[in-house]
């Protein structure tokens, strides 16, 4: 693939969404001038279509692996850069890298990037005389001790080739990507609140206990956080002790009509869990 940017990128795929929005589907019946139009709007199409520049080079990237688990993370990685007419490049540097995903919050249906990301460099390679590369044993997690930022794992590693043939200055870069999924392990939560009646000014009170299975580390440290607004997903959290057992409390303001508990892992292999709280706010409305 050909791309200028990676903000070329989304351009790209925007014109061809708005484009394939505007041709839409013929109807089985219609007028002769809705024929034409569609006549009209599809030679368009098929102008803009032959107007494109035809990629000088393509990049491909393949993980060995579709899916990973707790026990087997690692892929190898493999590719290819090629001209335009399929001879290979040889010799060429690829960069590469590694993008754990995890889903925005966006309780606002706002029109905004729907994932976020932790990228790492894993460096270059070269390829070899027939345009191959190729990196084995890359870990398909994250890298950081502490615990992410994001809190809603999509279970999801990308990984991302890039080739610029060019001037380092000139933006002319071409990619290839391949994602596979994570099976994670299931984890349990488990709590009690101090009252299922809340007015504005109390304080909401719930205790419990995050487990997993044993043998897939330890459950000390692990985040629990209490939404009480749809909005208000970061507001209220804590962290586990050595036995997983956390207190999380939230000061009750009057509009506060959501009560969800979930615990957020720090280790991408272990899912999170989450329980609706029987708890109403009860305060009296003016």
């Amino acid at each position: 693939m050909h791309l200028r940017t990676r903000a070329a990128r989304l351009t790209a795929a925007a014109t061809l969404a708005l484009t394939t929005f505007a041709l839409g589907a013929p109807a089985a019946h219609g007028s002769t001038a809705d024929q034409g139009s569609i006549a009209e709007r599809a030679s368009t199409a098929a102008r803009a279509k032959v107007d494109e520049p035809t990629a000088a080079y393509r990049v491909a990237l393949t993980s060995s692996a579709a899916t990973t688990d707790f026990a087997h993370r690692t892929t190898d990685l493999s590719g290819t850069v090629t001209r335009a007419d399929g001879t290979p490049v040889a010799d060429a540097p690829v960069n590469l890298s590694k993008t754990v995903l995890y889903d925005t919050w966006n309780p606002w249906g706002d029109p905004i990037d729907p994932t976020e990301r932790e990228t790492l460099d894993l460096g270059a390679v070269r390829t070899d005389a027939q345009g191959r590369f190729a990196l084995a044993g890359v870990r398909a997690d994250r890298w950081l001790d502490q615990g992410s930022v994001y809190v809603f794992p999509r279970h999801q590693v990308q990984f991302e080739a890039s080739y610029d043939p060019g001037p380092p200055d000139d933006n002319e870069i071409y990619f290839g990507a391949d994602t596979l999924g994570v099976r994670p392990v299931a984890s349990a939560l488990t709590y009690k609140v101090n009252r299922t009646k809340v007015r504005a000014g109390d304080t909401l009170v719930v205790t419990g206990k995050v487990t997993w299975p044993a043998g897939h580390g330890p459950v000390a440290g692990t985040r629990v956080l209490l939404r009480t607004y749809f909005e208000s997903a970061y507001n209220a959290q804590a962290t586990t002790d050595a036995r997983g057992n956390f207190e999380v409390r939230a000061k009750i303001r009057d509009y506060d009509n959501e009560f969800v508990l979930f615990s957020a892992p720090k280790d991408y292999y272990i899912a999170g869990a989450s329980k609706e709280l029987p708890v109403k706010n009860v305060t009296p409305r003016p």
